[in-house]
């Protein structure tokens, strides 16, 4: 859940929304860890030390992208160096490290949260089991940071339960830099006590059992990692339900909807800057007469486009826009305003056709072509080339953090839109239109389609706009039974539905409806009610009303409570409203500019001054030296 702190040189993938599916995984994604100076005599000495049968060894997992499953056991990498080595220091030949590889990321690379976290506890105990029976007599002290403070604390859950890798007797204690779970009965906080605030992802159920006392946190004020406001009700549900989601457990195409990946340029991770610095190379290859070079990078490009355009689809919500320009500019979240605004600028189908004629051009030989296609790509792409690169690309963690709010925002429109639907009257009107038409009663179609046109269109303009699937698969995540889940079983059902031929037929029947003279009523062939319909409305009516009727059952179905007035008001007591959305949108935004997360090294955490780091530190060596 943290960023890592070898950002710049760790592969790294672009995820749309967790929950992502999440605002776990979405604030998982915010913040950049600086990498500590790497000392090559260190490193050299460090090589194999994993593996030592010391009296003492620490079990250290780092955060989100600062490590990999490939990483071996002597890597030390990232905020965790800042404990790790003074320790080494301090009890030289007694104390060893063994540093944990695992999947590290958030809802990126075709993995949730909870499925990177559950790779990082697979690690962590086939590690402890080895070295135990290893190492006979060999102590354990576990240490771990953001998404490897959540393992770290889930292993010492484990082990205090009586389900470990080891007994709980060879654990000496445990170590936590901003735990997700914070507020998990039996921890040890240090520093400030930060009332009225827990870990993202709720505390453990179990508690450490047996090893209460013995595992503890740092958590800095403001760091919504593990310092949520309990007010925040909304992300911390989120936060909650996510992190405890595997790919497996996504309905449907959630884990192709929650997770897009931007993919590479140039055999590397793409990020926000690979459109701008495309389209920069295509013109000067273009210029060039580079042929190859141009159809390599056209074809980069357009492999680009689509997941780009989603991204901007979903993200560049107006409210979360707007909060973004309104920081100070020159601060992380106005650039990412600032790029989110491009992106919504920009031209991507037209980009898209220019990228084509590139790749023609340079398929015919046509250098004239190339170059003016080269030219109408770039004026296309002109709103992000016009923002510096290195800017575009810094952002593109938040503008990642900021997706699964956004998406939540696109919710908060659908619900309003459900809200207003009567599904009772809109079945009654649908059954009542076949009745009509066989009677020859034009006066009570009116009625009938009147109403049905009074109570879908507004449903059907918002759902017209909207992808559902992404929004369905994330509620459908909450637990059965709870308003949440109801509404996305509710977006299912609406999902299933031809909005555009709906949306289409109801404009027609509105158009008609407002020339319809009551006393000159167009007359109905009773012999084929049908074909008169068709003719006087321009749609086959008939086999519209049952859609309708089966919308309106499914809905009072999906529902499966008493509907006061008609309205869904029961199912949606739920706490996806957009007042609340747009202001825990905000404070997810000022938290990613601040780069809270990264600052444990030189932040104090309580009166005494000390940075956070130091403080823990101290606390792990007290039990160390009378272990």
């Amino acid at each position: 859940m943290s960023s890592g702190a070898h950002a710049k040189t760790r592969r790294q993938r672009y995820r749309r929304p967790a929950v992502a599916v999440a605002v776990a995984g979405a604030v998982a994604t915010a913040a950049a860890v600086p990498l500590m100076v790497q000392d090559p005599a260190a490193d050299a000495a460090r090589t194999s030390q994993s593996r030592a049968c010391t009296p003492i060894k620490l079990i250290v997992v780092p955060g989100t992208w600062e490590t990999t499953q490939a990483s071996g056991p002597d890597t030390a990498v990232g905020m965790l160096r800042g404990i790790t080595e003074p320790l080494e220091r301090r009890f030289g030949s007694r104390i060893s490290s063994y540093w944990v590889g695992y999947h590290a990321t958030a809802f990126d690379q075709g993995k949730t949260y909870n499925d990177s976290k559950q790779t990082g506890i697979d690690a962590a105990r086939k590690a402890m089991t080895e070295i135990a029976r290893d190492c006979p007599g060999t102590r354990f002290v576990g240490l771990g940071f953001s998404q490897g403070a959540h393992v770290n604390g889930d292993v010492a859950a484990q082990i205090g339960a009586g389900r470990g890798p080891v007994p709980a007797a060879s654990y000496i204690a445990g170590g936590s830099v901003a735990d997700p779970a914070r507020g998990t009965r039996g921890e040890v906080n240090l520093g400030d006590p930060l009332p009225g605030t827990r870990g993202i992802a709720g505390p453990r159920p179990q508690g450490f059992g047996t090893l209460s006392g013995k595992v503890a946190n740092v958590c800095l004020k403001g760091d919504l990692y593990c310092a949520l406001p309990q007010e925040s009700e909304l992300t911390a549900t989120l936060g909650s339900v996510l992190s405890r989601v595997g790919v497996a457990n996504l309905q449907g195409s959630a884990q192709r909807e929650l997770a897009t990946d931007l993919g590479t340029t140039g055999g590397r991770p793409a990020d926000l800057a690979a459109v701008p610095n495309g389209v920069r190379t295509l013109t000067g290859q273009a210029r060039g007469k580079d042929t190859a070079g141009a159809a390599r990078t056209a074809d980069d490009l357009t492999k680009l486009v689509g997941p780009l355009q989603a991204l901007t689809r979903t993200v560049a919500h107006p409210v979360l826009v707007n909060t973004l320009l309104n920081s100070p500019p020159g601060s992380q979240n106005h650039t990412a305003g600032q790029v989110l605004q491009a992106l919504s600028k920009t031209d991507f189908v037209g980009l898209t056709a220019d990228l084509k004629a590139v790749q023609a051009a340079t398929r015919s030989g046509d250098a004239a072509g190339l170059a003016k296609a080269a030219l109408d790509a770039a004026a296309k792409a002109a709103p992000l080339t016009g923002l510096p690169a290195d800017q575009v690309a810094k952002v593109t963690k938040v503008i990642q953090g900021l997706q699964p709010v956004a998406l939540l925002a696109q919710a908060s429109n659908v619900i309003d839109g459900i809200t207003k639907i009567d599904y009772r009257g809109i079945r009654r009107a649908a059954q009542a239109i076949p009745v009509y038409a066989q009677r020859g009663d034009v006066r009570g179609l009116y009625r009938s389609l009147v109403a049905v046109e009074d109570r879908l269109m507004p449903l059907a303009k918002t759902a017209n706009r909207v992808d559902l699937t992404p929004l369905a698969a994330l509620l459908a995540m909450w637990p059965p039974g709870s308003p949440e889940r109801a509404v996305g079983e509710a977006l299912v059902v609406l999902d299933r539905v031809d909005w555009v031929r709906i949306t289409r037929d109801l404009r027609t029947i509105q158009d008609k409806l407002d020339d319809f003279d009551p006393k000159r009523p167009p007359v109905i062939d009773r012999a084929d009610p049908a074909k008169s319909l068709n003719a006087f409305f321009g749609v086959d009516l008939l086999s519209l009303a049952p859609q309708l009727t089966s919308l309106a059952e499914h809905g009072l179905d999906v529902a499966g409570v008493p509907l006061p007035k008609g309205t869904l008001d029961r199912l949606l007591k739920t706490r996806l409203n957009p007042r609340h959305l747009v202001q825990e949108g905000v404070d997810a935004a000022v938290f990613y500019g601040t780069r809270r997360h990264e600052m444990y090294g030189t932040a104090p955490v309580d009166g005494t001054g000390r940075p956070a780091l130091a403080v823990l530190e101290n606390w792990l060596a007290q039990r160390i030296e009378t272990a």
